[in-house]
Order: C-alpha cells, then structure tokens, then sequence
C-alpha cells in the first residue's frame, strides 16, 4: 500500500474537513464532530449539544489552522485521505502539563473506517515519527491504553509504540499508560 502524509495546514484544510465531515466517525457517532479540538482547550463547548459542539469544532478548527496553533498530520492513499493523527509540539495542548519546546506529543489516530484493522496507524505512526525527527524534535510522547482495548483506541495502542522503541514511563490512571521515545 502506497502511503503518505501530509502536515495539517491551510493548503490541507479542505482534506481535513472532508475527512472529518464524511469519514472519520462513520460507526461513532459519539465522537462525530470532535475535529480533534478535545486537547486544545475548548471547556467554553462542554454540555452543549452535539450539533451546536460540531459546528463549533469545526470553527474552531479553521481559525486555528489558519492562525498555525493546530497541527497534525493527513494520511493519504493516492488522494484519499485514510487517516488523521493528532501529533504536535507539547505547546500546543495547553491543557497537558509538562509541555517542552522540543517535545512532541502524539494524542490520537482515526483511520477511515473502511481500512482499520490493517496495521495503517502503525505505518502511519512510522511516517510521523519520520517528520517529527526531521522537525528536529528531541522527544515524542503518546497516553495509549494500557490493555490496548475498549473505546479509547483512538489513542493507538501500547503495543505499537513500545514495536517503534516507545518506553513505558508513567501510569496515568483509568487504563492509560505515558510512553516516550527519545528521538535524538
């Protein structure tokens, strides 16, 4: 399978949105309408309605690809998008502590529903660190499911990041465990 990404940004905004809009939660409709704002501080959208919360997401998606305090990576097929993965510099998610200059974090993956299963967020995981190193970032960090199961998979599973040469360094409670790679 020929795969690619592609950084978040404004040129890649319409892929995002078509994703996001038609794709992403097709068998979750609990999520539908995240846009992946949950990790950057959004409270002001909490106990709203889905509907009002989805077009409040994608809003907010827009203005902070434009203003460049949103980023992540568009995993492509050809021209189809098959995946997102949120992966950024800490200092983008203002609500995690420890946020550093030269540290990544990685905080989710949605792959099209159609291709899960396959192993492609672990290739995808693959390209990211790729670019993150190129970023020239010392450090990733990811919060995966300890047990690997149960609906917080969006995060990846422990299992593929301790196969990229991710430790286990804390344990974050509710199932979730804190793995870092070291990069340089």
């Amino acid at each position: 399978m020929n795969l690619s990404i592609k950084r978040l940004s404004v040129e890649t905004l319409d892929d995002f949105l078509e994703y996001f809009d038609h794709r992403a939660f097709l068998d979750d409709k609990n999520w539908d309408g995240c846009y992946c704002q949950f990790y950057l501080g959004t409270p002001e959208i909490e106990g709203q309605s889905v509907e009002d919360k989805s077009v409040k997401n994608r809003a907010l998606a827009c203005s902070r690809v434009e203003a460049g305090t949103m980023d992540g990576y568009l995993l492509f097929q050809d021209e189809k998008v098959l995946g997102w993965c949120a992966a950024a510099s800490s200092l983008l998610f203002p609500g995690l502590p420890g946020a550093e200059e030269k540290l990544a974090r990685i905080l989710c993956f949605n792959i099209d529903p159609d291709h899960r299963g396959r192993g492609i967020s672990g290739e995808m995981l693959d390209l990211v660190i790729d670019d993150l190193c190129v970023r020239e970032f010392e450090a990733v960090e990811a919060g995966p499911r300890s047990d690997s199961y149960g609906d917080k998979s969006y995060r990846g599973s422990k299992e593929m990041f301790l196969k990229r040469g991710f430790e286990e360094v804390a344990d974050l409670g509710d199932g979730f465990v804190l793995v870092r790679k070291y990069l340089t």
